[in-house]
């Protein structure tokens, strides 16, 4: 998982194994002394920045003689109206002025986030198929809502969803069935109805097959991992039945050209029927069991569920699939 321009880190110019102090050493430093500082740079008055502290003037005066310890430094010299500022002090306060804003950018960039400005890539796991059915309003979605950002939509990296977003190869994933651990969480989106693909002049199928009447007719089988294929052989075993495989594809956006012209059939979610059917050799047959539906869940890791943009990706790629006529 990359990411895009970090204005925090980009404003920290030493690496974690490059600190001239160990964070142990730097763990005893009183880095509150450094807001107090500030408001004295600011202020040149003790009393005025006891008051912007919401301090007592006595307070900030042990906390300035503090500073001056810690720095070596007087830091503040009195004069007629106002403490003037030492040449360390001047030489401090724009390196002070970055090191506060940084700090203050770590509790509010949650607050703050604003995705018109998002560059960083992220990844998004689905198949071809789920592609098909959700990108075209996912990516009109995302170029009004975050035009700036990068986002990647492609199969989920070999050996699994959950080490792909454990790795951080991915952000989200779109997939049948969730990944089941303790690491992810995971959304249904909705479910996925089977049906029948076959030659528009295939007149061995009828428009109501049953398990008996397909497992009579050449079977081209889809598989991505595995899922689906038991899913159809299940149905098929209750029925008392097996398929007649006769090849096996792995996408079904290339069925329509494979099984035109052919006795052969195909089982594909209903959901892609009409993108399928825009090739003039293949109809879709329709049948309403339920043991030929899966469902399609969202999934992500913990170590991204708190994150801003893809908490935004998790909302729209939900939104989408509940628009959906699936």
């Amino acid at each position: 998982m990359s990411r895009g321009e970090n204005p925090i880190a980009d404003s920290i110019p030493l690496a974690a194994d490059s600190r001239r102090l160990p964070l142990a050493e730097l763990r005893q430093k009183d880095l509150n002394l450094l807001v107090v500082l500030a408001a004295l740079l600011e202020t040149h008055s003790v009393s005025e920045a006891a008051r912007r502290l919401d301090s007592s003037q006595p307070s900030t005066s042990r906390m300035l003689e503090r500073l001056r310890e810690e720095f070596g430094d007087p830091l503040l010299i009195k004069s007629a109206l106002k403490m003037l500022p030492t040449r360390r002090a001047q030489e401090l306060q724009p390196a002070l002025e970055t090191v506060l804003r940084t700090i203050e950018s770590l509790y509010t960039q949650i607050e703050h986030y604003d995705p018109a400005q998002e560059t960083g890539s992220y990844a998004i796991g689905i198949n071809d198929a789920l592609q098909a059915l959700i990108a075209p309003a996912f990516l009109a979605e995302l170029r009004r809502v975050a035009p700036r950002a990068r986002v990647r939509l492609h199969p989920v990296p070999l050996p699994s969803g959950l080490s792909a977003m454990t790795s951080g190869a991915i952000d989200v994933m779109v997939a049948f069935y969730p990944v089941e651990s303790e690491a992810l969480r995971s959304e249904l989106l909705f479910h996925a109805q089977f049906g029948c693909l076959c030659a528009a002049g295939n007149e061995r199928l009828g428009e109501a097959p049953g398990a008996a009447e397909l497992a009579a007719l050449p079977c081209l089988d889809i598989s991505q991992f595995g899922i689906i294929t038991r899913m159809v052989d299940r149905y098929f075993a209750s029925h008392g039945q097996q398929r007649n495989i006769a090849c096996t594809m792995t996408s079904y956006l290339a069925v329509a050209d494979a099984i035109t012209g052919t006795d052969l059939y195909a089982m594909v979610p209903r959901y892609l029927a009409p993108i399928l059917c825009r090739h003039p050799g293949v109809r879709f047959v329709p049948i309403d069991d339920p043991a030929l539906a899966v469902p399609v869940h969202l999934c992500w890791h913990n170590n991204v569920h708190a994150h801003p943009f893809v908490s935004l990706l998790r909302s729209m790629l939900a939104s989408v699939a509940r628009g959906l006529a699936v």
